[in-house]
């Protein structure tokens, strides 16, 4: 790699300190460049109990080993020493806590270097200091998720991505400006800078969500119009209702006139059991889970409990901490509010969300008895409080089962990996190109693995 890029502060002007004050040694700017850029990575880390204002988040001071420094480059000490001197009218470019027992020396960029709190990305190019950077900051990929998932691992090529860094970063700012949420703000601006490096993480775990989580689930959300692949504008295929979808599918496995074999598609034993266990106990009602099943297959879930949920206590608090502003009637602004309510009843513990439970139990009694039970039964080792976790965990699984192994898997295998494809947990992205063909082949394989087809959306990112 020829190019290297870390994050700084606009605001730095760091070539006004080097005019004014010019070391008096051999000054290596990339190496600077690469330490500050590294004090913002770690910040994102640091708990501000739920304060993400600018002053929060950068005071922290961040610990930085001198002997992994010195390894980085030879020459650290006299830099990051020059970065601390306390030079007339121009201050301390690093403030630091000095060396304890026990403990490394600490720095923190101060706040009026932070200016406005804008990034930017800089270019290094040093190339025996790109190389190591390259070792430290390369995600560790366990060799059974390459093994298992090397035929979408594959994709995640540098050379074939196209990334405008520049207006994906403008694009956080403003909704920095907006939100004043700069956690979240530096947080995206390091994945940001992370996948304009290739550093592509990739984790599974199969005793949990089972989903592979990668550097295309993880970037943000407002940047993927400014990512292409090939050339090309990429474009997702979304399942919609995904979660209801998925539990519906298992609740309706046993009345299907295709079976499900639940034990091939579960990863997790004893999830299973449990489920199986609870089923035999308080089995809901056909005519409800028909009646859901319908709801979710003409995409009208959400909006069944719209009216129920408008009407509930505190509607208009739990509507303005989603959306930071007041509703206003708009009906788009409210099935997103019932799709959130709804999904986290549906994950939360059975204390949490009581309201909107006495909502779906006024229309499905007996699924919502049978979901309570589920979510109470002791699980593995986890605290009490935690138990609930298992039905997220066995809709994920599910989901991954179709959406990963069996849909990904099949259409990469037919196309002779002519369809490059990555999985974005409900939805399958390809480029624009490939997009018709991968949406109809979605179509066939659900309809030959569980007889029939959830309601499924296109769009490209741009």
């Amino acid at each position: 790699m020829k190019e290297y890029y870390v994050l700084a502060p606009k605001s730095l002007n760091l070539d006004q300190r080097l005019s004014k004050f010019p070391p008096s040694f051999e000054f290596n700017k990339d190496y600077c460049y690469y330490f500050i850029s590294e004090l913002i990575r770690e910040l994102q880390y640091f708990d501000t109990y739920e304060k993400t204002c600018i002053s929060t988040v950068v005071r922290h001071y961040v610990s930085m080993c001198a002997t992994i420094n010195q390894s980085m480059f030879r020459n650290s000490k006299d830099h990051v020493d020059y970065l601390y001197k306390d030079f007339p009218g121009e201050g301390r470019l690093l403030w630091r806590k000095n060396y304890e027992k026990g403990k490394c020396y600490s720095y923190v960029l101060p706040e009026y270097f932070w200016g406005d709190g804008e990034l930017e990305l800089i270019s290094i190019k040093e190339q025996s200091l790109i190389k190591k950077m390259q070792k430290v900051n390369t995600p560790t990929v366990h060799n059974s998720v390459k093994k298992r998932f090397s035929f979408t691992i594959g994709y995640f090529d540098i050379s074939r991505f196209e990334l405008d860094a520049e207006s994906a970063l403008n694009e956080l700012y403003k909704d920095y400006i907006k939100t004043n949420n700069y956690k979240k703000y530096l947080s995206n601006a390091v994945k940001v800078m992370d996948f304009k490096n290739g550093q592509f993480p990739f984790y599974h775990n199969p005793d949990t969500d089972g989903r592979l989580h990668t550097a295309i689930t993880s970037f943000p959300k407002i940047c993927r119009k400014h990512l292409k692949y090939d050339g090309e504008n990429l474009a997702e295929i979304d399942l919609s209702s995904s979660i209801p979808f998925f539990l519906s599918t298992i609740l309706y496995a046993s009345y299907s006139t295709i079976p499900i074999n639940l034990s091939t598609i579960v990863n997790c034993e004893d999830i299973l059991y449990h489920y199986m266990l609870v089923e035999s106990l308080i089995k809901p009602d056909i005519r409800e889970v028909s009646h859901f099943r319908e709801l979710v297959l003409s995409n009208s879930l959400y909006e069944y409990f719209m009216d129920d949920f408008m009407h509930l206590p505190n509607f208009e608090l739990n509507f303005e901490k989603s959306f930071n502003r007041s509703f206003d009637g708009d009906e788009d602004d409210l099935r997103k509010y019932s799709k959130n309510r709804f999904l986290s009843m549906l994950f939360a513990s059975p204390t949490y969300y009581q309201e909107e439970q006495l909502v779906f139990y006024k229309y499905f009694p007996t699924l919502h008895d049978f979901i309570k039970r589920f979510k109470k039964i002791k699980f593995r080792d986890f605290p009490k409080r935690d138990w609930h976790k298992k039905l997220s965990y066995l809709t994920f699984q599910l989901e991954s089962h179709f959406m990963l192994n069996t849909i990904a898997r099949e259409i990469n295998n037919s196309h002779r990996r002519k369809i490059p494809l990555f999985t974005l947990h409900d939805c399958l992205v390809v480029k624009e190109s490939h997009l018709e063909a991968a949406y109809n082949q979605m179509q066939e394989i659900f309809t030959r693995e569980i007889g029939y087809t959830p309601n499924m959306t296109k769009k490209l990112w741009i």
